[in-house]
């Protein structure tokens, strides 16, 4: 397993200071898991004291959040609580206009609700209630069945799974997903900032660097519990939450293979409910995953995918975020380079 980290490592060394600054690598392969860690959590004075990024460092998993709000939808329908044919406004009554009604869960979970991919709700809200109030009252964008990845339908998860499950958000999430699948670093910000990477300097709204405190801003300002970002935790917390798609942890074997299958279609995107697919063309795992392989990758530098045609498992997390938010392109080619580098040995032998 170290030689077949090695040229990903190389990789992962020329990033840092110029992607990131931090960055840990795990692989799963064959039953043998390998994990390669590297940089600093925060050479910024004004937010340190800094440390070496390593195995068991924090990150802001940003949208990675998703997998597990999904997975804590998933489990609801396991037990019969909910129904991924019922309409969203059962859950969220707030969810009412023009073709609103048609919606469903599944809607949300595939990205096809009709909604806007994003909204500013920070500039009106200060609290959970508000924000997902707010995002209720806006008017569909797009036809029910259009896919656009949209932080807006699990925005309204937060409340809607928790009138549903009858508890908070944050405890059903640690109750019924994270303690279950062992993600035992896996939880809501504020986390304890020195074990954390850092994120960026947030000049418009708070106006310091992100240390341990959630990095979306909607998410902050719905106190950084919510459906769609908030999460922190380490790269074994997330290939734990693999498990749940994958081996059908806390949701079912049943459940689990019926979210990876593709059930959304939109320009270079496939999705699952509450996974994505790899793309058609210029997938961010690279050349060598297969048709068949499943993730999700987060705003701040983090990404899952797992190609189970290989047995091979990659989780990535970088504070890609620390130098700002225009490095798209850089990060995405860094990510191809990381996915290809393991994923080509194997393919080669398979």
């Amino acid at each position: 397993m170290t030689d077949l980290l090695a040229d990903a490592a190389t990789i992962v060394d020329g990033s840092i200071d110029r992607v990131c600054t931090a960055c840990v690598l795990l692989v799963e392969h064959g039953g043998e898991r390998a994990t390669y860690a590297a940089g600093s959590l925060c050479p910024d004075p004004d937010a340190g004291p800094d440390a070496p990024c390593g195995d068991g460092s924090l990150f802001d998993l940003a949208s990675l959040t998703k997998l597990a709000t999904s997975a804590l939808c998933l489990a609801l329908v396991r037990d019969r609580v909910l129904d991924l044919a019922m309409p969203l406004r059962e859950i969220v009554p707030d969810f009412r206009g023009p073709g609103k009604d048609a919606v469903t869960l599944a809607h949300v979970l595939t990205h096809t609700a009709g909604l806007r991919w994003w909204k500013p709700l920070y500039e009106e809200a200060s609290s959970a209630e508000e924000a997902v109030w707010l995002a209720a009252q806006e008017p569909l964008a797009q036809s029910v069945g259009t896919f656009t990845y949209s932080d807006l339908g699990y925005v309204m998860l937060t409340s809607g799974l928790a009138a549903a499950g009858d508890a908070p958000f944050a405890d059903q999430m640690r109750e019924r997903i994270l303690e279950p699948i062992g993600a035992e670093g896996c939880g809501f910000g504020p986390r304890p900032a020195l074990a954390c990477a850092a994120t960026e300097r947030d000049e418009k709204v708070r106006r310091r660097r992100l240390r341990g405190e959630v990095h979306d801003e909607n998410a902050f300002a719905m106190g950084g519990v919510a459906g769609h970002a908030g999460l922190f935790g380490t790269a074994a917390d997330v290939a734990a939450l693999a498990r749940v798609f994958g081996a059908g942890a806390v949701i079912g074997n049943d459940l689990a293979a019926f979210a990876r299958r593709e059930h959304a279609r939109g320009e270079n995107a496939r999705r699952g409910l509450g996974v994505a697919l790899r793309a058609p063309e210029g997938a961010m795992c690279g050349r060598f995953f297969g048709r068949d392989a499943w993730g999700h990758s987060g705003f701040t530098g983090t990404s899952l995918w797992v190609d189970p045609a290989l047995d091979l498992l990659v989780v990535l997390l970088t504070n890609r975020v620390y130098f700002g938010r225009d490095n798209d392109e850089e990060v995405y080619r860094f990510r191809i380079a990381v996915h290809e580098a393991v994923s080509r040995p194997i393919a080669r032998a398979a």
